[in-house]
């Protein structure tokens, strides 16, 4: 009787996640450094506008002064992603890469409650944000990467997961194009 040889635990979607916090964190680093003193820097107009924010709530500016509770809720999710990695990884790339994100994004933020709130105090801990779009309130890339990462996995799991993978017809060759 064979046994079915072990699945290798994919690793490179946690890569993408350090990617992500070292982005987020360098990102925040250059903006506290050389945007705070000034507040705003134009880039086009009003349209798109680096300005230093201190976010206490989560996106969108909801749940200002519950920090205590965000990070808390934050320092969870990161801990059960990481728990949960090996049951969330999927066959689809594009879903291990919305999951890489997410849990960058996650990890990004968090590292900035926890620095903030040993200045401030747990219940003052705030996350900076600094890219302004007209239209959006002000983010930051571990925001962006929380964002994007999510509306994929999220869409993997609605309309694609489950759904059987279409396999090359037996002894197809591979199509090379014209040489």
């Amino acid at each position: 009787m064979s046994e079915q040889p072990k699945r290798r635990l994919q690793l490179w979607p946690l890569w993408i996640a350090l990617l992500t916090v070292l982005l987020d964190q360098v990102s925040k680093y250059f903006v506290i450094l050389y945007l705070k003193p000034v507040g705003v820097a134009p880039i086009i107009g009003d349209a798109l506008r680096l300005i230093y924010t201190e976010n206490t709530g989560i996106s969108f500016g909801r749940l200002q002064g519950m920090s205590t509770w965000i990070t808390i809720l934050g320092a969870t999710l990161v801990v059960g992603l990481l728990i949960g990695y090996r049951w969330l990884l999927t066959s689809s790339r594009w879903a291990n890469l919305a999951l890489g994100c997410i849990i960058g994004g996650a990890t990004g933020n968090l590292i900035d409650r926890l620095i903030t709130s040993t200045q401030v105090g747990l219940a003052n801990s705030y996350v900076v944000d600094f890219i302004s779009v007209s239209i959006w309130p002000v983010f930051n890339v571990a925001d962006s990467a929380i964002t994007c990462g999510g509306i994929a996995y999220a869409v993997y799991l609605l309309f694609f997961h489950g759904r059987p993978r279409k396999k090359a017809k037996e002894g197809a060759q591979p199509h090379l194009g014209p040489l």
